[in-house]
Protein backbone atom coordinates (compact mmCIF):
# COMPACT_ATOMS: atom_id res chain seq x y z
CA UNK A 1 0.00 0.00 0.00
CA UNK A 2 1.01 3.52 -0.91
CA UNK A 3 0.87 6.07 1.86
CA UNK A 4 -0.25 9.43 0.31
CA UNK A 5 -0.84 12.98 2.12
CA UNK A 6 -3.49 14.86 0.28
CA UNK A 7 -4.15 18.49 1.61
CA UNK A 8 -5.13 21.66 -0.46
CA UNK A 9 -5.95 25.40 -0.23
CA UNK A 10 -3.15 26.64 1.89
CA UNK A 11 -4.23 30.23 1.09
CA UNK A 12 -0.93 31.45 3.06
CA UNK A 13 -1.56 34.96 3.55
CA UNK A 14 -4.95 35.24 3.86
CA UNK A 15 -6.94 37.11 6.89
CA UNK A 16 -4.37 39.27 7.84
CA UNK A 17 -7.07 41.64 8.93
CA UNK A 18 -8.07 39.08 11.53
CA UNK A 19 -4.41 38.75 13.22
CA UNK A 20 -2.02 41.59 14.65
CA UNK A 21 2.07 41.75 14.49
CA UNK A 22 3.61 39.40 16.42
CA UNK A 23 6.33 42.02 17.96
CA UNK A 24 8.70 38.47 18.19
CA UNK A 25 8.63 37.29 14.47
CA UNK A 26 7.58 40.80 12.67
CA UNK A 27 5.16 38.70 11.41
CA UNK A 28 0.96 39.01 11.34
CA UNK A 29 -0.42 36.36 14.02
CA UNK A 30 -2.76 34.83 11.47
CA UNK A 31 0.12 34.64 8.57
CA UNK A 32 1.78 32.12 11.53
CA UNK A 33 -1.73 30.11 11.93
CA UNK A 34 -1.21 29.40 8.40
CA UNK A 35 2.57 28.69 8.71
CA UNK A 36 1.39 26.72 11.55
CA UNK A 37 -1.31 24.64 10.33
CA UNK A 38 0.99 23.61 6.55
CA UNK A 39 3.62 22.44 8.80
CA UNK A 40 1.43 20.10 10.95
CA UNK A 41 0.64 18.50 7.34
CA UNK A 42 4.53 17.75 6.52
CA UNK A 43 5.57 17.00 9.28
CA UNK A 44 2.74 14.18 9.02
CA UNK A 45 4.28 13.56 6.03
CA UNK A 46 7.79 13.12 6.97
CA UNK A 47 7.05 11.09 10.27
CA UNK A 48 5.23 8.28 8.08
CA UNK A 49 6.68 9.10 5.79
CA UNK A 50 4.32 9.29 3.01
CA UNK A 51 5.43 7.84 -0.10
CA UNK A 52 3.57 10.80 -2.29
CA UNK A 53 2.31 14.71 -1.35
CA UNK A 54 -0.54 16.02 -3.26
CA UNK A 55 -1.21 19.52 -2.97
CA UNK A 56 -4.95 20.21 -4.64
CA UNK A 57 -3.61 24.48 -5.85
CA UNK A 58 -4.33 27.48 -3.97
CA UNK A 59 -1.25 28.15 -2.31
CA UNK A 60 -1.75 32.06 -2.03
CA UNK A 61 -4.42 34.27 -2.35
CA UNK A 62 -3.31 35.16 -6.07
CA UNK A 63 -0.17 34.42 -7.76
CA UNK A 64 2.29 37.22 -7.00
CA UNK A 65 2.36 36.96 -2.97
CA UNK A 66 5.17 39.56 -0.96
CA UNK A 67 8.70 37.92 -1.18
CA UNK A 68 8.54 36.56 2.74
CA UNK A 69 4.71 34.43 1.63
CA UNK A 70 6.53 33.14 -0.70
CA UNK A 71 9.33 32.03 1.37
CA UNK A 72 7.58 30.57 4.42
CA UNK A 73 5.35 28.21 1.45
CA UNK A 74 9.29 27.42 0.12
CA UNK A 75 10.35 27.04 3.95
CA UNK A 76 7.80 24.31 4.34
CA UNK A 77 7.60 22.63 1.06
CA UNK A 78 11.76 22.73 1.10
CA UNK A 79 11.06 20.03 3.79
CA UNK A 80 9.56 17.34 1.57
CA UNK A 81 12.39 18.03 -0.93
CA UNK A 82 15.19 17.50 1.76
CA UNK A 83 13.01 14.01 2.86
CA UNK A 84 12.89 12.63 -0.93
CA UNK A 85 9.18 12.85 -0.92
CA UNK A 86 7.72 13.37 -3.99
CA UNK A 87 5.33 16.04 -4.18
CA UNK A 88 3.04 17.16 -7.42
CA UNK A 89 1.86 21.16 -6.97
CA UNK A 90 -1.18 21.96 -8.27
CA UNK A 91 -2.31 25.30 -9.81
CA UNK A 92 -5.42 26.57 -8.77
CA UNK A 93 -7.51 29.53 -9.59
CA UNK A 94 -5.35 32.00 -7.18
CA UNK A 95 -2.51 30.49 -8.38
CA UNK A 96 -3.13 32.06 -11.98
CA UNK A 97 -2.52 35.64 -13.02
CA UNK A 98 -5.78 37.84 -13.54
CA UNK A 99 -6.27 36.39 -17.22
CA UNK A 100 -6.23 33.11 -16.19
CA UNK A 101 -3.04 31.83 -17.51
CA UNK A 102 -0.19 29.68 -16.02
CA UNK A 103 0.92 28.85 -12.70
CA UNK A 104 2.43 32.31 -11.82
CA UNK A 105 3.15 31.53 -7.88
CA UNK A 106 3.90 27.64 -8.56
CA UNK A 107 6.28 27.81 -11.87
CA UNK A 108 9.06 28.79 -10.11
CA UNK A 109 9.77 24.92 -8.59
CA UNK A 110 9.92 23.56 -12.42
CA UNK A 111 12.13 26.41 -12.65
CA UNK A 112 14.74 25.29 -10.10
CA UNK A 113 14.02 22.05 -11.28
CA UNK A 114 13.45 20.77 -7.11
CA UNK A 115 13.90 17.40 -6.98
CA UNK A 116 10.28 15.59 -6.98
CA UNK A 117 8.55 18.17 -7.60
CA UNK A 118 6.02 18.29 -10.37
CA UNK A 119 4.00 21.61 -11.26
CA UNK A 120 0.81 20.25 -11.81
CA UNK A 121 -0.08 23.11 -14.90
CA UNK A 122 -1.36 20.99 -17.52
CA UNK A 123 -3.86 18.28 -17.87
CA UNK A 124 -1.41 15.32 -18.25
CA UNK A 125 -0.58 12.14 -16.70
CA UNK A 126 2.98 11.88 -14.54
CA UNK A 127 4.23 8.42 -13.58
CA UNK A 128 5.69 8.70 -9.88
CA UNK A 129 8.24 6.17 -8.45
CA UNK A 130 8.26 5.43 -4.99
CA UNK A 131 10.11 2.69 -2.52
CA UNK A 132 6.90 1.19 -2.47
CA UNK A 133 6.10 0.69 -6.02
CA UNK A 134 4.77 3.48 -9.10
CA UNK A 135 1.75 5.23 -8.80
CA UNK A 136 -0.14 7.50 -11.50
CA UNK A 137 -1.58 11.08 -11.41
CA UNK A 138 -3.55 12.73 -13.29
CA UNK A 139 -3.48 16.50 -13.17
CA UNK A 140 -6.15 18.19 -14.10
CA UNK A 141 -5.74 22.09 -12.92
CA UNK A 142 -8.00 25.06 -12.69
CA UNK A 143 -9.62 25.48 -15.95
CA UNK A 144 -10.63 28.95 -17.73
CA UNK A 145 -12.25 29.70 -20.74
CA UNK A 146 -9.16 30.86 -22.77
CA UNK A 147 -7.41 27.19 -21.55
CA UNK A 148 -9.91 25.46 -24.30
CA UNK A 149 -11.23 27.96 -26.01
CA UNK A 150 -10.45 30.71 -28.78
CA UNK A 151 -11.69 34.09 -28.27
CA UNK A 152 -13.54 34.16 -31.48
CA UNK A 153 -15.27 30.19 -30.26
CA UNK A 154 -16.96 32.24 -27.30
CA UNK A 155 -17.80 35.92 -29.13
CA UNK A 156 -21.35 36.43 -28.22
CA UNK A 157 -21.91 33.64 -26.34
CA UNK A 158 -23.73 33.10 -22.94
CA UNK A 159 -22.32 32.49 -20.00
CA UNK A 160 -24.15 28.51 -20.38
CA UNK A 161 -23.62 28.07 -23.78
CA UNK A 162 -19.67 28.68 -22.93
CA UNK A 163 -19.53 26.06 -20.12
CA UNK A 164 -21.14 23.65 -22.56
CA UNK A 165 -18.33 24.29 -25.19
CA UNK A 166 -15.82 24.43 -22.51
CA UNK A 167 -16.85 20.57 -21.55
CA UNK A 168 -17.43 19.66 -25.11
CA UNK A 169 -13.63 20.32 -24.93
CA UNK A 170 -12.66 18.95 -22.18
CA UNK A 171 -14.47 15.64 -22.42
CA UNK A 172 -12.29 14.10 -25.11
CA UNK A 173 -9.13 15.25 -23.71
CA UNK A 174 -9.58 13.96 -20.23
CA UNK A 175 -11.01 10.28 -22.49
CA UNK A 176 -7.92 10.34 -24.05
CA UNK A 177 -5.92 10.71 -21.10
CA UNK A 178 -7.74 7.88 -19.22
CA UNK A 179 -7.47 5.44 -21.96
CA UNK A 180 -3.14 6.07 -22.11
CA UNK A 181 -3.24 4.87 -18.35
CA UNK A 182 -1.77 2.06 -16.96
CA UNK A 183 -4.28 -0.38 -16.16
CA UNK A 184 -1.96 -2.36 -13.54
CA UNK A 185 -1.05 0.93 -11.76
CA UNK A 186 -2.71 2.35 -8.47
CA UNK A 187 -4.16 6.08 -10.49
CA UNK A 188 -5.35 9.16 -8.83
CA UNK A 189 -6.98 11.91 -10.72
CA UNK A 190 -5.40 15.23 -8.64
CA UNK A 191 -8.08 18.27 -9.40
CA UNK A 192 -8.64 21.82 -8.82
CA UNK A 193 -12.58 22.44 -9.63
CA UNK A 194 -16.29 23.11 -8.63
CA UNK A 195 -18.10 19.61 -9.04
CA UNK A 196 -21.71 20.20 -9.41
CA UNK A 197 -23.06 18.58 -6.61
CA UNK A 198 -20.33 19.87 -4.06
CA UNK A 199 -21.46 22.05 -1.11
CA UNK A 200 -20.02 25.35 -1.24
CA UNK A 201 -17.66 27.19 1.92
CA UNK A 202 -16.31 30.88 1.95
CA UNK A 203 -14.61 30.25 -1.33
CA UNK A 204 -17.50 31.40 -2.86
CA UNK A 205 -16.54 34.77 -1.60
CA UNK A 206 -13.37 34.33 -2.85
CA UNK A 207 -13.96 34.15 -7.01
CA UNK A 208 -15.32 30.69 -7.29
CA UNK A 209 -18.04 32.11 -9.80
CA UNK A 210 -15.00 33.10 -12.49
CA UNK A 211 -14.56 28.91 -12.98
CA UNK A 212 -17.22 26.83 -14.29
CA UNK A 213 -19.28 23.81 -12.85
CA UNK A 214 -17.98 20.15 -14.05
CA UNK A 215 -20.42 17.27 -13.79
CA UNK A 216 -19.42 14.82 -10.97
CA UNK A 217 -19.97 11.60 -13.84
CA UNK A 218 -16.95 13.12 -15.59
CA UNK A 219 -14.50 12.17 -13.06
CA UNK A 220 -16.75 9.98 -10.96
CA UNK A 221 -14.64 7.03 -13.40
CA UNK A 222 -13.69 3.62 -12.39
CA UNK A 223 -10.40 3.75 -13.48
CA UNK A 224 -9.46 6.62 -10.33
CA UNK A 225 -9.38 4.82 -7.18
CA UNK A 226 -8.93 7.81 -5.86
CA UNK A 227 -9.75 11.31 -6.78
CA UNK A 228 -8.24 14.84 -4.93
CA UNK A 229 -10.06 17.45 -5.28
CA UNK A 230 -9.43 21.43 -4.40
CA UNK A 231 -11.01 24.59 -4.69
CA UNK A 232 -13.88 24.04 -2.34
CA UNK A 233 -12.73 24.95 1.71
CA UNK A 234 -15.49 22.85 2.91
CA UNK A 235 -14.26 18.89 3.48
CA UNK A 236 -16.53 16.42 1.70
CA UNK A 237 -16.47 13.03 -0.04
CA UNK A 238 -19.24 13.93 -3.25
CA UNK A 239 -18.96 9.46 -3.43
CA UNK A 240 -20.55 8.17 -0.54
CA UNK A 241 -20.11 4.77 -2.50
CA UNK A 242 -16.20 5.19 -2.34
CA UNK A 243 -15.69 3.81 -5.51
CA UNK A 244 -13.81 5.79 -5.98
CA UNK A 245 -13.60 8.04 -3.08
CA UNK A 246 -14.59 11.82 -4.79
CA UNK A 247 -12.82 14.03 -2.29
CA UNK A 248 -12.29 18.03 -0.77
CA UNK A 249 -9.71 18.22 2.05
CA UNK A 250 -10.82 21.72 2.47
CA UNK A 251 -8.50 24.28 3.46
CA UNK A 252 -6.11 24.23 6.04
CA UNK A 253 -7.00 27.03 8.09
CA UNK A 254 -10.26 29.20 8.22
CA UNK A 255 -9.93 32.21 5.90
CA UNK A 256 -13.04 34.20 7.22
CA UNK A 257 -16.21 33.60 9.82
CA UNK A 258 -17.90 32.36 6.38
CA UNK A 259 -15.86 29.01 7.51
CA UNK A 260 -16.75 29.71 11.33
CA UNK A 261 -18.47 25.95 11.83
CA UNK A 262 -16.05 23.82 9.31
CA UNK A 263 -13.36 21.66 10.45
CA UNK A 264 -9.87 22.34 8.80
CA UNK A 265 -7.70 19.33 8.04
CA UNK A 266 -5.99 17.19 5.38
CA UNK A 267 -6.56 13.39 4.20
CA UNK A 268 -4.35 10.53 4.67
CA UNK A 269 -4.84 7.71 2.52
CA UNK A 270 -3.07 4.05 1.82
CA UNK A 271 -3.95 3.01 -1.82
CA UNK A 272 -3.35 0.14 -4.16
CA UNK A 273 -4.81 -1.02 -6.99
CA UNK A 274 -8.69 -0.77 -6.32
CA UNK A 275 -8.28 -0.57 -2.99
CA UNK A 276 -8.13 2.95 -0.56
CA UNK A 277 -8.68 3.77 2.61
CA UNK A 278 -8.46 7.37 3.84
CA UNK A 279 -9.87 9.31 6.38
CA UNK A 280 -9.97 13.14 7.34
CA UNK A 281 -7.31 14.33 9.90
CA UNK A 282 -8.34 17.55 11.33
CA UNK A 283 -6.11 20.53 12.36
CA UNK A 284 -5.76 22.80 15.37
CA UNK A 285 -7.40 25.43 13.16
CA UNK A 286 -7.94 28.81 15.26
CA UNK A 287 -11.73 29.21 16.13
CA UNK A 288 -13.67 31.87 14.72
CA UNK A 289 -17.15 32.83 16.70
CA UNK A 290 -19.66 35.28 16.52
CA UNK A 291 -21.38 36.66 18.90
CA UNK A 292 -24.81 38.18 18.23
CA UNK A 293 -27.13 39.71 20.40
CA UNK A 294 -30.29 41.55 20.14
CA UNK A 295 -30.79 43.91 23.09
CA UNK A 296 -33.40 46.37 21.45
CA UNK A 297 -35.91 45.09 24.77
CA UNK A 298 -33.37 45.11 27.55
CA UNK A 299 -33.33 47.28 30.58
CA UNK A 300 -29.33 46.56 31.25
CA UNK A 301 -28.60 46.12 27.03
CA UNK A 302 -24.57 46.73 28.76
CA UNK A 303 -25.13 43.87 31.37
CA UNK A 304 -26.56 41.48 28.62
CA UNK A 305 -23.42 41.68 26.26
CA UNK A 306 -21.32 41.01 28.75
CA UNK A 307 -23.13 37.90 30.16
CA UNK A 308 -22.97 36.99 26.17
CA UNK A 309 -19.54 37.08 26.09
CA UNK A 310 -18.86 35.30 29.58
CA UNK A 311 -21.03 32.25 28.23
CA UNK A 312 -18.77 32.14 24.69
CA UNK A 313 -15.25 30.62 24.78
CA UNK A 314 -13.07 33.35 23.15
CA UNK A 315 -9.95 32.20 24.53
CA UNK A 316 -7.49 32.88 21.36
CA UNK A 317 -10.44 32.68 19.21
CA UNK A 318 -11.23 35.12 16.33
CA UNK A 319 -14.39 37.08 17.78
CA UNK A 320 -16.84 39.53 16.41
CA UNK A 321 -19.55 40.43 18.38
CA UNK A 322 -22.81 42.29 16.48
CA UNK A 323 -25.63 43.62 18.50
CA UNK A 324 -28.97 45.08 17.60
CA UNK A 325 -29.50 48.22 19.94
CA UNK A 326 -32.05 51.25 19.57
CA UNK A 327 -30.61 54.30 19.28
CA UNK A 328 -31.41 55.78 22.89
CA UNK A 329 -30.00 52.66 24.53
CA UNK A 330 -26.44 53.50 23.12
CA UNK A 331 -25.44 55.96 26.24
CA UNK A 332 -25.84 53.38 28.38
CA UNK A 333 -22.89 51.38 26.64
CA UNK A 334 -19.27 50.97 27.30
CA UNK A 335 -17.37 50.12 24.85
CA UNK A 336 -14.35 49.98 27.17
CA UNK A 337 -15.81 47.18 29.06
CA UNK A 338 -16.66 45.33 26.13
CA UNK A 339 -13.25 45.38 25.20
CA UNK A 340 -12.14 44.70 28.65
CA UNK A 341 -14.71 41.41 28.70
CA UNK A 342 -13.09 40.48 24.82
CA UNK A 343 -9.58 40.87 25.77
CA UNK A 344 -8.78 37.02 26.29
CA UNK A 345 -9.68 36.56 22.39
CA UNK A 346 -6.93 36.55 19.67
CA UNK A 347 -8.87 39.79 18.06
CA UNK A 348 -11.83 40.94 18.24
CA UNK A 349 -14.49 43.21 16.34
CA UNK A 350 -17.70 45.00 17.86
CA UNK A 351 -20.44 45.88 15.49
CA UNK A 352 -23.21 47.40 17.19
CA UNK A 353 -26.79 47.69 14.50
CA UNK A 354 -29.12 50.31 15.08
CA UNK A 355 -32.76 49.38 14.87
CA UNK A 356 -35.01 52.12 13.93
CA UNK A 357 -38.13 52.23 16.18
CA UNK A 358 -40.02 52.25 12.72
CA UNK A 359 -38.34 48.63 12.30
CA UNK A 360 -39.53 47.03 15.31
CA UNK A 361 -41.77 44.07 15.24
CA UNK A 362 -45.46 45.09 15.78
CA UNK A 363 -48.33 42.71 16.88
CA UNK A 364 -50.95 42.14 14.27
CA UNK A 365 -53.49 42.09 16.21
CA UNK A 366 -53.00 45.80 17.38
CA UNK A 367 -52.49 46.62 13.79
CA UNK A 368 -54.86 49.40 11.89
CA UNK A 369 -58.51 48.23 11.51
CA UNK A 370 -58.38 45.75 14.68
CA UNK A 371 -61.24 46.10 17.20
CA UNK A 372 -60.20 45.53 20.16
CA UNK A 373 -61.37 46.83 23.71
CA UNK A 374 -58.65 49.30 24.98
CA UNK A 375 -57.88 47.05 27.99
CA UNK A 376 -57.47 44.07 25.80
CA UNK A 377 -54.96 45.67 23.64
CA UNK A 378 -53.09 47.61 26.32
CA UNK A 379 -53.36 43.95 27.96
CA UNK A 380 -51.69 42.26 24.54
CA UNK A 381 -49.23 45.00 24.71
CA UNK A 382 -47.53 44.61 28.10
CA UNK A 383 -47.91 41.11 27.87
CA UNK A 384 -45.22 41.11 24.68
CA UNK A 385 -43.18 43.64 26.43
CA UNK A 386 -40.69 41.11 28.56
CA UNK A 387 -39.09 44.30 30.14
CA UNK A 388 -42.31 46.14 31.96
CA UNK A 389 -44.57 42.29 32.48
CA UNK A 390 -43.65 42.63 36.10
CA UNK A 391 -45.65 45.68 36.21
CA UNK A 392 -48.58 44.28 33.89
CA UNK A 393 -51.24 44.54 37.30
CA UNK A 394 -50.35 47.84 37.95
CA UNK A 395 -50.39 49.56 35.21
CA UNK A 396 -53.80 47.38 34.39
CA UNK A 397 -55.24 49.00 37.21
CA UNK A 398 -54.22 52.21 36.34
CA UNK A 399 -55.45 52.35 33.05
CA UNK A 400 -58.77 50.94 34.27
CA UNK A 401 -59.00 53.59 36.69
CA UNK A 402 -58.42 56.39 34.21
CA UNK A 403 -61.05 54.61 31.76
CA UNK A 404 -63.58 54.50 34.34
CA UNK A 405 -62.76 58.14 35.41
CA UNK A 406 -62.91 58.92 31.59
CA UNK A 407 -66.70 57.51 31.13
CA UNK A 408 -68.36 58.83 34.60
CA UNK A 409 -67.12 62.55 33.46
CA UNK A 410 -68.17 61.67 29.77
CA UNK A 411 -71.75 60.98 31.20
CA UNK A 412 -71.74 63.91 33.50
CA UNK A 413 -71.13 66.39 30.63
CA UNK A 414 -74.09 64.59 29.14
CA UNK A 415 -76.35 65.07 31.89
CA UNK A 416 -75.42 68.91 32.13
Amino acid sequence: MLKVLHLSDIHLGSGFSHGHINPATGLNTRLEDFIQSLRLCIDRAIAEPADVVLFGGDAFPDATPPPYVQEAFAAEFRRLADADIPTVLLVGNHDQHSQGSGGASLCIYRTLAVPGFIVGDRLATHLIPTANGDLQIVTLPWLTRSTLLTRPETEGLSLEAINLLLLKKLQPILEGEIRSLDPQLPTILLAHLMADRATFGAEKTLSVGKGFTIPLALINRPEFDYVALGHVHKHQNLNPHNNPPIVYPGSIERVDFGEEKEDKGYIWLEISKGKVDWQFCPLPARPFKTIKVDVTEATDPQGELLMAIAKTAIDNAVVRLIYQIRSEQLEQIDNRKLQEALKPSHSYTIRPELVSQLARPRLPELGVGSALDPLVALKTYLENKKDIKELMPDLMEAAEHLLNGSEEQWLEAVGD
